[in-house]
């Protein structure tokens, strides 16, 4: 593996949590290349790497789908000469400004494809499956052929990207689209003077915002993103009352506390009594239970 730069750096790549479709040969020519990651559907591209043969050999990769990255050097660092160091620091920064181009540039593509999708979309069918399973009302989806279609955006109210929910609750982002920090909002976009209640999916929160009158309630759209949405809104509005609602199960009350720390804010989990089913994970799950709960006791 030592001779073989190309399989080791294949490896830590993989080591990493990058890891390449068998079918991707790597190049080995300093240029940012696109890749095929072992989980991507034919036609997808969401890993890129860039590797360098000539001294020191060394490179770098990660996916845009997981946001995984790392870099790789063939020498350890206290091997590497005062020439390879000032190399390697000078390639590193480089890359970096390119990097940060093209992924400004797969940013403004999605955005303009989402308004493309979202302009073309109608008002969402209420009797659509996913919203009668969930008890919730279409609020501001639309729909695009049997996909429910829900905006991405930013808190400045660009539109970054669009999530997709399919009849049978399967769900999926536009490709390309800024993530992190961006969330769906069930109505008004937050604001200073009002509580603003962060939530991962949106069917949650398009249920806590029914049981909140008065209360801003955006979707993070995943517990990894908890932190990122609530720390900007505590930087844009220093005082705002702030409250994380956290999904159930060790990921989602781990992210939603590290969430509620790191902003300044308060945080709630549904509280389940002990005849509570094994499905109930979130809010509106445990809304959901609640109703059929008193519907079989009122029949």
């Amino acid at each position: 593996m030592a001779n073989n730069p190309i399989a080791a750096f294949r490896e830590a790549l993989a080591s990493a949590g990058v890891i390449l479709h068998p079918s991707e040969t790597i190049r080995a020519d300093g240029v940012l290349h696109r890749a095929r990651s072992a989980d991507d559907r034919p036609g997808k591209v969401s890993c890129w790497y860039r590797l360098h043969l000539d001294a020191p050999i060394a490179g770098a990769g990660g996916s845009w789908k997981s946001g995984a990255s790392v870099r790789w050097c063939s020498k350890r660092e206290s091997a590497l000469t005062a020439k390879e160091r000032a190399e390697l620091a000078a390639r590193i920064l480089r890359e970096r400004a390119e990097a940060q181009a093209e992924q400004e540039a797969r940013y403004r593509n999605a955005s303009e494809r989402a308004a493309r999708i979202w302009a073309a979309s109608a008002p969402a069918d209420a009797m659509h499956p996913y919203l009668q399973r969930k008890g919730i009302q279409p609020g501001i989806s639309r729909q695009s052929g049997p996909a429910l279609v829900l905006p991405v955006q930013g808190y400045a109210g660009k539109l970054w990207g669009l999530q997709f929910i399919q009849p049978d609750g399967g769900k999926r982002f536009l490709s390309g689209m800024k993530k992190s920090g961006c969330f769906i909002r069930t109505a008004d976009m937050p604001a200073p003077d009002t509580r603003l209640i962060i939530c991962e999916g949106w069917a949650t929160g398009q249920t806590l915002a029914a049981l909140s009158p008065g209360a801003c309630v955006i979707s993070a759209l995943d517990a990894g993103n908890l932190q990122a949405v609530a720390t900007e809104a505590r930087r844009l509005f220093p005082a705002l009352d702030m409250v994380i609602a956290a999904d159930l199960g060790e990921v989602g009350l781990s992210k939603a506390k590290a969430a509620a720390i790191a902003a300044r804010a308060r945080w709630i989990w549904p509280r389940l009594p002990a005849d509570a089913p094994a499905w109930v994970n979130d809010f509106n799950d445990w809304h959901t239970w609640r109703k059929s709960q008193r519907q079989g006791v009122a029949s």
